[in-house]
């Protein structure tokens, strides 16, 4: 039987966030009608009996954020999720969360993170039970919950499809993988790797022009900040200069420990104060 021990924390009014032992972080918005969870994680442990036994009883829709196996692992545990069209595609050889991938990652991250955990791999990550029916996300959907909105924002950049959401009841940003101090940029469907840092600009231009619709940010690895505690207010205007200076071609470039790598390598990354910017379409160097 799947471990139901998944920690979990109201981090502001009505928004628990559900760690799995340090893979990522799941979020569930309860409003007075309706619930609203964002991401599956990598479908470590059951995830959905958390959900419905402890956080809350009223029925909910599940939002993907974007298409990343840490991510959608959990996606194939329940019926319906929503995903924008961009990221929609699960079978392109790339993003599909295959078993052997979401243990391996699990594997990767308790061995980095040095710590004991509870789960075993083997007994707590399974097969999907069946292939959700994925129904299209768009750019400024609304999900009224009763008492509060959660909107979605589409923010391409870290994926085509990469999605945020803003509470309106408690002014939060919940920012996935969009915004960190660690961000990994894609190239997504872009024509040129200039064409994918001004992407992500103007995403993130965007978010930041709306800061008056929130005062707390969360994104969805705990790795920068507390578990249950907000990204640093700096993190999101830093990126955005980060990536300002990346087109710019002035952006400061360090080697740093690769902190998914299996082996020890290193990378290159854009720094901007506290805050660093890694390239999956290739050499970031050569970007400025």
């Amino acid at each position: 039987m799947r471990t139901k021990r998944l920690p979990y924390y109201e981090c502001r009014q009505g928004i628990f966030e559900i760690d799995e032992f340090d893979c990522g972080s799941i979020f569930v918005v309860v409003g007075e009608e309706r619930a609203l969870v964002l991401d599956t994680g990598t479908g470590l442990g059951d995830l959905r009996w958390v959900i419905e036994n402890k956080i809350t009883d009223k029925p909910y829709d599940v939002v993907i954020t974007h298409n990343h196996g840490d991510h959608i692992g959990g996606a194939g545990f329940f019926d319906t999720v929503w995903v924008h069209v961009n990221d929609m595609d699960w079978d392109n050889g790339k993003v599909l969360p295959k078993l052997d991938f979401r243990k391996r990652y699990a594997r990767l991250i308790s061995k980095r993170e040095g710590k004991h955990y509870i789960y075993d791999v083997d007994r707590d990550i399974v097969e999907w039970e069946k292939t959700p029916e994925k129904k299209e996300l768009k750019d400024g959907q609304v999900f009224d919950l009763g008492g509060r909105t959660v909107t979605i924002y589409h923010c391409p950049g870290h994926t085509p499809g990469q999605c945020v959401a803003i509470d309106d009841l408690t002014g939060t940003l919940l920012c996935s993988d969009a915004c960190n101090n660690n961000l990994l940029l894609g190239k997504g469907d872009a024509k040129s790797d200039l064409e994918a840092i001004e992407n992500a600009y103007k995403s993130l231009k965007r978010i930041w022009d709306m800061r008056d619709r929130y005062d707390e940010v969360y994104n969805f690895h705990h790795d920068y900040r507390g578990f249950g505690s907000p990204l640093a207010e700096n993190v999101l205007p830093n990126i955005v200069e980060c990536l300002k200076s990346l087109l710019e071609g002035t952006a400061e470039i360090k080697m740093v420990p690769d902190a998914l790598s299996e082996t020890g390598a290193e990378k290159k990354v854009a720094v901007y104060d506290n805050v660093q910017i890694t390239y999956m379409g290739g050499d970031i160097s050569k970007l400025c």
